[in-house]
């Protein structure tokens, strides 16, 4: 759902804001400190009730602020107001005039891929941010997952609860957190296999040279079922003090050939290999949906070469997204009639 309208109160140093996008390209220049990831980080938490920034309220609000609000108006084959008001002890949600009490609920209305500089952690850190990633996918294409998400979680949490007092009778959730767990691996699995498929077909464009292979991970012996693991487990998860095998350890690797990916690509090679995913994801949810969702690219592209830009830019074009982009310097490739240019000084925004 293309963001029309924008408003943001008290964001870092944006005091107040009132901005009108446009449906396709929206280029935002500005000095280090202007605030241009500011604009974007509003963008983010109308969509996730978060930041991407800081887990910490004091560093998003404006220094001697209370209390940030954030408002926007989307319009596409539906059009949904959106109000966000956040507090250092609550955050207020508001659709259409109602208040949502589920941050899936604005998700689902304003599905948005983020890239930013940090990005290249999905292949640095842990399996959390890989299967983070993952998640995102299989939630906005696969609309009975988040059910079967949140029951084999409650059940993996009431195991855990007995695992750790050393309860050793726990066969009925062996088999709960066992069918349910199999279910989410299913879902996570078909996925996978899907946007394998869409990132071949990005790499064939952005990485012609490339030989690059998703491999999901259960996260358990696939050779036998989730329940016999679990069932031969308790002992051993007792020891622990949680369970140790299930979708909750799944992890997705990107193999070149048989090695992993982190240990041969040098840092120019990750960042494109990170776009390449968040537009293959972003050409899988098109497909399945017929809706693009919003992307935004916080500094990236200034960090690529000027024939890895124009092709980043033509494939986000083919893709007809709206798009978000912050940079220091300007950025000509694109056309003036799909593009809107803002400039961000001190927290003040003007569109040129």
């Amino acid at each position: 759902m293309p963001i029309k309208r924008l408003k943001v109160e008290n964001l870092r140093n944006i005091a107040l804001a009132d901005v009108v996008f446009g449906p396709q390209f929206n280029f935002i220049y500005g000095i280090n400190g202007s605030g241009k990831s500011t604009l974007l980080e509003a963008i983010y938490m109308l969509a996730r009730a978060r930041s991407y920034r800081s887990n910490r309220f004091g560093s998003v609000v404006r220094q001697g602020e209370k209390q940030l609000q954030l408002f926007a108006e989307t319009e596409h084959f539906q059009k949904h107001r959106i109000g966000l008001q956040k507090t250092s002890s609550q955050t207020k949600i508001r659709v259409d005039g109602n208040n949502i009490k589920r941050v899936s609920e604005i998700a689902r209305i304003t599905p948005l891929q983020i890239i930013t500089p940090m990005s290249h952690e999905i292949l640095d850190r842990g399996p959390e941010y890989r299967k983070r990633f993952i998640e995102w996918g299989v939630f906005h294409v696969e609309h009975n997952y988040f059910k079967c998400y949140q029951q084999f979680y409650k059940a993996l949490r009431q195991r855990n609860a007995l695992v750790k007092i050393g309860q050793t009778d726990i066969d009925s959730w062996n088999i709960s957190v066992g069918e349910l767990g199999e279910r989410v691996n299913e879902y996570r699995e078909s996925y996978v296999e899907a946007l394998s498929v869409k990132f071949k077909e990005e790499s064939e464009y952005l990485n012609p040279n490339s030989n690059y292979n998703l491999i999901w991970k259960a996260g358990w012996d696939r050779s036998k079922t989730l329940y016999e693991v679990l069932n031969g487990s308790v002992v051993s998860d007792i020891k622990r003090g949680f369970t140790q095998h299930g979708p909750q350890r799944g992890d997705m690797k990107i193999f070149e050939g048989n090695r992993c990916v982190e240990q041969t690509l040098s840092r120019g090679q990750q960042k494109m290999l990170i776009v390449t995913l968040h537009l293959a994801q972003a050409s899988l949810y098109k497909e399945r949906t017929g809706l693009s969702p919003i992307v935004i690219i916080d500094d990236l592209i200034s960090e690529l070469d000027l024939d890895n830009q124009k092709k980043v830019l033509d494939r986000l074009l083919d893709q007809a997204c709206q798009v978000f982009i912050t940079s220091i310097d300007n950025i000509q490739y694109i056309k003036p009639n799909l593009r809107k240019d803002f400039v961000i000084s001190s927290g003040l925004i003007k569109a040129l």
